[in-house]
């Protein structure tokens, strides 16, 4: 069996890579980002790179992408006006399902705040049965990866 390597998010080139503008609401009474929040701010990566894959209409098709699992490590507490960003890449992609790490990192120096790893599966939209990965999707992400998998 493949041994699934998680990438190293000190060294890993991420392909997509957004600023996030941190609203009021996010804040708790400490003024750090609430940990439920950032869960909102991987969202906001995963959507930004399957627009960038697939176009602004992937979920009205008739396959999609949907998590069946993610785990979050929270490093370091995101402060107000922390100028932040979400950094979004596969790393491995299997018969019905890939692998997506995420981060929440500073803009400006790259420490990590956050780390998302993420098991998204493949879904025939109108029964919601998994189905697998179609050939066009691979081969979609590994021209925005810049590898084979």
């Amino acid at each position: 069996m493949e041994e699934i390597v998680k990438p190293d998010p000190s060294t890993h080139k991420y392909c997509e890579c957004i600023p996030l503008q941190m609203r009021f609401n996010d804040l708790d009474g400490l003024r750090h980002v609430n940990n439920c929040v950032q869960l909102s701010y991987f969202d906001i990566g995963r959507c930004s790179y399957l627009r960038r894959l697939f176009g602004e209409h992937f979920y009205a098709e008739p396959q999609v992408l949907l998590i069946a699992s993610y785990k979050t490590d929270f490093r370091l507490q995101i402060k107000l006006f922390a100028n932040i960003e979400v950094c979004t890449s596969v790393y491995h992609i299997g018969n019905k399902s890939l692998r997506m790490h995420q981060v929440i990192r500073d803009v400006d120096d790259h420490r990590i705040y956050t780390e998302c790893d993420s098991v998204m599966v493949a879904i025939e939209s109108a029964n919601g049965s998994s189905i697998v990965i179609p050939e066009r999707w691979r081969k979609q992400i590994e021209e925005v990866e810049g590898r084979s998998f």
